[in-house]
């Protein structure tokens, strides 16, 4: 009897943890993208008045916690001063910087590419996924930043 009650139980732990260990893969695996997120100065707080236009494309790995990203942009009123994600902020609302971009090309168009490790102390996936985040360029003219991107990204 004793062993049929271990032997139960035994399976009973077994099958608990895979379903446990089934659920988390689920979750893990997802991927989310956006393309095309458009940047303009309207999006800026306050809006800036500029012909500068730009977009990103965003891709977001839940089992790596990586988000990529390529800004491309052009018709700055300047060389670009820097660029940044700033967080967390829904559109309308400002934030301070979490993650400043090393290497960005001080030009008024161009293009540039990053990573960013979601470590879940400074970037957080959740804020993340639920559009928390937005990236700026910004230009002497425009020290606040001139052109922003809302980070909306969708589950594929």
């Amino acid at each position: 009897m004793r062993w049929l009650k271990l032997t139960a139980f035994s399976f009973l732990i077994t099958t608990v943890t895979f379903i446990s260990c089934k659920q988390e893969a689920n979750l893990v695996l997802a991927n989310y993208a956006a393309y095309l997120l458009p940047m303009n100065g309207a999006q800026e707080v306050p809006a800036v008045s500029t012909s500068a236009t730009g977009s990103m494309n965003v891709t977001y790995s839940q089992a790596s916690k990586t988000l990529i990203y390529t800004l491309t942009w052009s018709g700055l009123s300047g060389d670009a001063k820097g660029a940044h994600i700033h967080g967390t902020a829904q559109t309308g609302v400002t934030a301070g910087v979490i993650q400043s971009f090393t290497g960005f090309p001080a030009t008024p168009a161009g293009k540039y590419s990053g990573t960013v490790y979601m470590d879940g102390i400074r970037m957080i996936e959740s804020q993340l996924l639920s559009g928390e985040y937005y990236m700026n360029i910004h230009t002497a003219a425009n020290l606040g930043g001139e052109i922003r991107g809302q980070i909306l990204l969708k589950k594929l």
